[in-house]
């Protein structure tokens, strides 16, 4: 069975695809379930797997009869075009040399974080914004005196934690501490609803945009004014891992939105987010890739007046004439050495 006959069959009984590369990702339709990335299918044989349940890797058939609710063989015949998925060939995921298995946490580690959320409450982000990041004040542990926030990975299971410094005038202690892989971190694609939709990944569907930011900070003050579709690089680069995520999203524009430090000598926001713009070229069309910084120094810096004009403005990215803007700074800092010249590539501004 071929993987279009294989999405034939999937789509005839109501399930919703997403592409995935290898693989299409949607919600447990058989058992009601809404996390619509619960289900993992491959193309190439129908094997299936439901994450939420950890469950085990199972025949396409199994999928059948379970959203069916029968075992009725001619029913099932009839459905799968004849083809004999009932002993599937499960694909390997175990490599021959040993790897590094990234450390998970119980979601019950959540119960220790407290929920003071003034820090962030006198900064016009909501309590209920918060909460839906499942995010608290740490008072012991590695994360002492830090606001937290817990990193989901594509299984819903928490990989990582990032905490805000709550502790004032401590130069021994950086703003930002990370725990876990943070190059592995889609963060906050998979974060779940407490009814188990992703609100994130919905935004992301629904408007087939994605914005790329510096920081959780940043996140936070876009998702509080109703913008979702939004990802923090964790800094000033892209990692590997969110540069294959973002490919078969099938997304019309990426828009990089990284600080803008307009009041330092180097602009190292606007330095960054051009050197991500160059390096996503490698793997998208030009006219899907755009940058609108902030039109202060972050998102977390914007009052209303200002996020009313980086909205208004948001139309003009695709303009010639900015795309030119952003061209020559690129060559500028290809001058001053600032990006390197084996990162530019002139064949894509001709």
């Amino acid at each position: 069975m071929t993987s279009d006959k294989i999405k034939d069959v999937l789509q005839k009984l109501g399930y919703k695809l997403t592409d995935f590369g290898t693989h299409w990702r949607t919600n447990a339709l058989y058992r009601g379930g809404k996390n619509t990335t619960a289900l993992q299918i491959y193309k190439d044989s129908g094997v299936w797997v439901d994450y939420v349940q950890q469950g085990a890797y199972l025949p396409l058939k199994s999928l059948v009869e379970a959203t069916l609710q029968t075992n009725d063989e001619r029913t099932i015949k009839e459905i799968l075009g004849g083809y004999d998925f009932d002993s599937p060939s499960v694909p390997d995921e175990k490599p021959s040399n040993k790897i590094e298995v990234e450390k998970t946490y119980p979601d019950s580690i959540l119960n220790r974080l407290l929920p003071h959320y003034k820090f962030y409450n006198d900064k016009g982000i909501s309590s209920k914004t918060l909460s839906f990041f499942k995010a608290g004040l740490a008072t012991e542990g590695g994360m002492y005196q830090r606001f937290v926030f817990p990193i989901y990975n594509n299984h819903g299971q928490i990989h990582g934690f990032s905490g805000r410094d709550m502790i004032k005038n401590n130069p021994k202690r950086p703003k930002w501490k990370h725990m876990g892989k943070r190059s592995t971190w889609i963060y906050p694609f998979y974060v779940p609803a407490e009814n188990e939709t992703h609100p994130v990944q919905d935004a992301v569907f629904s408007t087939q945009e994605l914005i790329l930011v510096e920081s959780i900070g940043d996140l936070l003050s876009l998702h509080e004014r109703g913008i979702k579709n939004v990802i923090p690089v964790f800094g000033t680069s892209i990692s590997s891992a969110l540069t294959c995520f973002l490919m078969p999203l099938g997304l019309k524009k990426i828009i990089i939105s990284l600080n803008n430090d307009y009041n330092k000598e180097k602009n190292r926001g606007e330095i960054g987010a051009l050197k991500i713009y160059l390096k996503l070229l490698n793997y998208f069309d030009k006219d899907k890739l755009f940058i609108h910084l902030p039109t202060q120094n972050d998102f977390g810096d914007m009052g209303s007046e200002d996020f009313s004009k980086w909205l208004e403005t948001l139309g003009d990215i695709s303009l010639p004439e900015k795309q030119e803007e952003w061209h020559n700074k690129i060559l500028n800092l290809v001058k001053s050495n600032d990006i390197s010249k084996s990162l530019y590539k002139k064949k894509y501004f001709k």
